[in-house]
């Protein structure tokens, strides 16, 4: 199975979803569960329709076998943007399964990693997944082999530009 992320790889929601929040340098210094409560009450409907689709994502999942790919995406909430993800996906056609991940949760503890792909942009996410024998593949979007987060890619996982690209299998041997 190939599971797919959400933000950062299908659509570039990061932008919009913090542009208030930068805007205001004292909400730096905040802590986490303020961001987060900033993260789920922010206007997911707004968000995700004005969000640009990264390279070509959407027309790639209408092409891919969705028997053997799903969406694992991170939400801070199911009514708001949970709703609004899949709201949007279907919309579009998107026939794949959309797996719901709580923030507060890991992605490699709602789906079994063991053996399955996991295209991301967040190296935790991907070093997780490893770790519980599934295979990494590191979504590039900025091609500069660093994730959303900064951290750069030393570890050496399969970068990826697109979310339908091979396993490199020599790389997992």
């Amino acid at each position: 199975m190939r599971y797919i992320g959400f933000d950062g790889v299908i659509l570039d929601t990061e932008d919009l979803l913090f542009y208030e929040w930068r805007k205001n340098s004292d909400r730096k210094k905040l802590p986490e569960a303020i961001k987060i409560g900033y993260i789920k009450n922010s206007d997911w409907g707004y968000i995700i329709r004005e969000a640009p689709v990264i390279n070509d994502a959407i027309n790639r999942l209408k092409n891919m076998d969705y028997n053997t790919s799903a969406i694992l995406a991170k939400v801070h909430s199911y009514k708001n943007e949970g709703y609004e993800k899949i709201k949007y996906l279907r919309e579009c056609g998107i026939k794949q399964e959309i797996i719901l991940v709580p923030y507060y949760m890991k992605k490699n503890e709602i789906v079994d990693p063991n053996g399955n792909i996991l295209v991301d942009d967040s190296l935790k996410n991907l070093t997780q997944w490893y770790c519980s024998g599934g295979y990494p593949m590191f979504f590039d979007k900025n091609d500069n082999n660093m994730d959303s987060w900064g951290l750069y890619n030393d570890i050496g996982y399969q970068r990826v530009r697109r979310i339908d690209e091979e396993r490199n299998k020599h790389y997992y041997s």
